[in-house]
């Protein structure tokens, strides 16, 4: 993040009475989201690799905000219920969850390995559920409560060689739109958010992989990718931040069970 863009917010250093979980919050994306949530209330990021998620923790603390975070697998149903349980152990009150956390690799469809096409679904679709499920009853318990997953462009439109990826986001999606009908008598607004290539390490491996296949140079594999978007850019993680933000801010209710598309027109 720029000085200019970490700077434009101030984190809310009175003590939170609402609290965010986010997976995958380490790095990138989820990153972004943390810091902008720690504007608005404490966070608490849900992660694999223990360096980033301190560090990342640090900053906000260090800023005057609340974080703390745990090192899990979203795969396994476990790490779940672990985070919703240390959120309620700092007697912080559960409010927003955002389902980040998700991998994703590319093959021919026919003689794509089936052992990681399991591995991609547990992550983006098992992942998601499991998390979804934690938090939902006390979000019904308080009567309100946000969910806002980050889906993709691939949830909804087909990509070739991206066969796992793709279904893997349609299925999110369609759990979004299904959690969506069940639990707005509860207050409970779910918006799955569905952007275009954002500057992330996935975006990255895209293209070093058109590097590698095409023999594109590595400027050539950005233009490429940029290209893509009718805007002609990768998409700042900040954006994503941005709507993640504004899901949370309760401004928009009726956002529930649509997909919030950031594609530039794509």
């Amino acid at each position: 993040m720029s000085q200019s863009q970490s700077n434009s917010h101030e984190i809310n250093t009175a003590a939170p009475s609402a609290a965010t979980i986010i997976t995958g919050g380490g790095r990138g994306i989820g990153r972004a989201i943390a810091l902008r949530m720690a504007e608005e209330t404490a966070v608490l990021v849900v992660g694999r690799t223990e360096d980033d998620l301190q560090t990342l923790c640090q900053e906000i603390n260090n800023r005057g905000g609340f974080a703390d975070y745990l090192v899990g697998d979203v795969s396994k149903p476990s790490t779940a219920k672990r985070a919703v349980a240390k959120v309620k152990k700092k007697g912080w009150t559960l409010r927003h969850l955002v389902v980040n956390a998700g991998i994703g690799k590319g093959g021919v469809t026919h003689t794509f390995d089936r052992k990681l096409w399991k591995e991609i679904f547990a992550v983006n679709v098992d992942g998601t559920l499991y998390f979804s499920q934690e938090c939902l009853p006390a979000m019904m318990e308080q009567k309100s409560g946000t969910i806002t997953f980050i889906n993709s462009i691939s949830g909804t439109q087909g990509f070739k060689y991206d066969a796992a990826y793709t279904a893997s986001k349609h299925a999110q999606l369609g759990l979004a739109r299904t959690l969506s009908l069940e639990y707005a008598k509860h207050g409970i607004v779910v918006v799955p958010i569905c952007p275009h290539f954002v500057e992330s390490d996935m975006t990255r491996r895209t293209i070093a992989g058109l590097v590698r296949h095409r023999g594109m140079s590595e400027t050539q594999a950005e233009e490429t990718i940029k290209n893509t978007n009718p805007q002609k850019r990768i998409i700042p993680a900040e954006e994503v931040a941005e709507a993640v933000a504004l899901v949370a801010s309760g401004k928009l209710p009726s956002l529930n069970g649509n997909p919030l598309m950031l594609t530039g027109g794509a």
